[in-house]
C-alpha cells in the first residue's frame, strides 16, 4: 500500500468535502445494510420469537419497523463503527503513517488486527452493550418504545461506565469479532488479488461467449 501522491495538486474545498462524505457516507450504509439483514433476527436471538412478537404488538409497529427491529440504531452504529475500522481507519493509518519500507503483509495483518482490538471494538462494544440495554428498556411492561437518552442514563447510574464498557465485554467481543472482521484489510489486498486474473479472465471469456464481448465495427 503506497503513500499518496505528494506530488498531486491539492484538492479544492468541494473536493475534499466530497471526499470527506464518501468516508462518512460509505462505512454508514454498510452498517445499515448489514443491520437491515441481521439486526431483526438477532433480536429474535435475544428475545425468542413469541416474546419479540409480544413486544411488537404491543409497540403495534409499522412494517418497516418490524422489518428492522428494535434496537436498530445501536445495531447499526456498532456496524458503522466496525466497517469505519476495517475499510477507512486502518487502510487511511497504514497508507499515511506506517514507515512505508515495513509495508508487507505481514505487517498489514497485525496492523489492521491492533486497530480492531484496541480502536474498532473498543468503541463498538459500548454500542452492543447499548443495544442489549435498549432491548430490555423495550420489553419492561410488556413493550415500549425506546428512548436511547434514557437507556444511558438509567445505565450510568445502575452501573457507571461498566454498564457499556468492561474488560469482560471488550475481550468477549474481541474473540468474536477480531479474527474475522480485523483481517479484512490484509485479505483484501494481499488474497483476493491471488484468484483476481483467473476470475477476470472466466468473466471475459463468459463475456464473450453470451455475445458481450467487444464488437468489431
Amino acid at each position: 500500500m503506497r503513500r499518496p501522491d505528494e506530488s498531486a495538486a491539492p484538492m479544492s474545498p468541494s473536493e475534499q468535502a466530497r471526499a470527506a462524505g464518501k468516508v462518512v457516507l460509505a462505512p454508514l450504509l454498510s452498517g445499515c445494510i448489514e443491520s437491515s439483514v441481521s439486526n431483526r433476527a438477532e433480536a429474535q436471538r435475544f428475545y425468542g420469537i413469541d416474546k419479540l412478537a409480544a413486544v411488537e404488538a404491543k409497540l403495534g409497529a409499522n412494517p418497516v419497523a418490524r422489518a428492522l427491529g428494535p434496537g436498530f440504531a445501536a445495531n447499526a452504529s456498532r456496524n458503522f463503527i466496525m466497517a469505519s475500522s476495517s475499510f477507512v481507519v486502518t487502510p487511511v493509518l497504514y497508507q499515511r503513517l506506517y514507515p512505508q519500507e515495513k509495508k508487507d503483509a505481514q505487517s498489514l495483518f497485525w496492523f489492521g488486527l491492533g486497530v480492531n482490538i484496541f480502536a474498532g471494538n473498543a468503541i463498538a462494544i459500548t454500542q452492543q452493550a447499548l443495544w442489549g440495554r435498549a432491548l430490555d428498556y423495550a420489553a419492561a411492561g410488556g413493550g415500549r418504545p425506546i428512548s436511547y437518552a434514557a437507556v444511558v442514563r438509567e445505565g450510568l447510574a445502575a452501573e457507571g461506565s461498566a454498564a457499556f464498557i468492561t474488560p469482560t465485554k471488550w475481550v468477549a467481543r474481541v474473540l468474536m469479532n477480531a479474527p474475522v472482521q480485523g483481517t479484512l484489510p490484509w485479505f483484501y489486498n494481499e488474497v483476493l488479488p491471488l484468484g483476481e486474473g483467473r476470475v477476470l479472465g472466466a468473466a471475459r471469456q463468459i463475456s464473450a461467449a453470451l455475445g458481450g464481448g467487444p464488437r468489431a465495427v
